[in-house]
């Protein structure tokens, strides 16, 4: 939309084309006054939509910020532990822990799966799968797996949190709630037969053989 500065500009020269086209540089006060009276509608109808313009953009620009998510907020199928900057991604606990403890993995078994970082677990659970598969000789499934094939209040990208998650994870344990003092596993691989864990009686993170059978909890990103 034009500024309204720009359209009364505009319509001046007009008004002066107007005169040239009719070669007369004079007009009668009906004239004048019926030319003046139009400017004057038209800028105040610019104003108008203009002003209605900036009314519209403020009103977008609250809603946006009314949006920004917050540690604690119950959403996406869970309980949102961590925001970025701007309040509009992070990552989101299931709110309860599967009902038994698993296994990291079966076999000494190197997976690629070594992400540390937020957001690194979701490629890390699917390295675990990819590279294990789903073995029938077992009679539970193990913690990648377990987690991947999770399907809850709508949504089925929960995936096991890498270590660095696992820790913000703890940190929020107590807005998140229903953790135990036990050991939760992360799917950050340190070797062929060890993995991360993180003990959330007290955040110490742990190397463990990954035959250890300990808590599991689902997390998501958005």
């Amino acid at each position: 939309m034009s500024h309204p500065f720009f359209m009364w500009e505009k319509l001046a020269i007009l008004v002066v084309r107007l005169f040239i086209n009719s070669k007369s540089l004079l007009m009668n006060k009906t004239t004048a006054k019926a030319l003046t009276t139009a400017l004057f509608i038209l800028f105040f109808v610019s104003c108008t939509k203009q002003n209605d313009l900036l009314s519209v953009r403020a009103a977008s620009q609250s809603a946006e910020a009314q949006t920004r998510h917050y540690i604690g907020e119950a959403f996406g199928g869970g309980i949102v532990f961590y925001v970025d900057s701007a309040g509009k991604h992070g990552l989101i606990a299931f709110p309860i822990d599967f009902e038994e403890a698993g296994v990291w993995s079966y076999n000494d078994t190197v997976t690629g799966a070594r992400g540390t970082g937020l957001g690194k677990g979701f490629l890390n659970t699917a390295k675990i799968v990819r590279v294990i598969g789903a073995p029938a000789d077992t009679t539970e499934d193990y913690a990648a797996l377990e987690v991947a094939e999770f399907i809850a209040n709508g949504y089925q990208d929960w995936y096991l949190p890498s270590k660095d998650e696992l820790n913000e994870l703890y940190k929020q344990k107590d807005v998140v709630g229903g953790f135990r003092p036990f050991a939760y596993w992360s799917s950050t691989e340190a070797d062929a037969s060890t993995a991360w864990f993180e003990n959330f009686s007290n955040g110490t993170q742990v190397k463990s053989t990954k035959l250890g059978g300990y808590s599991l909890r689902a997390i998501r990103v958005f």
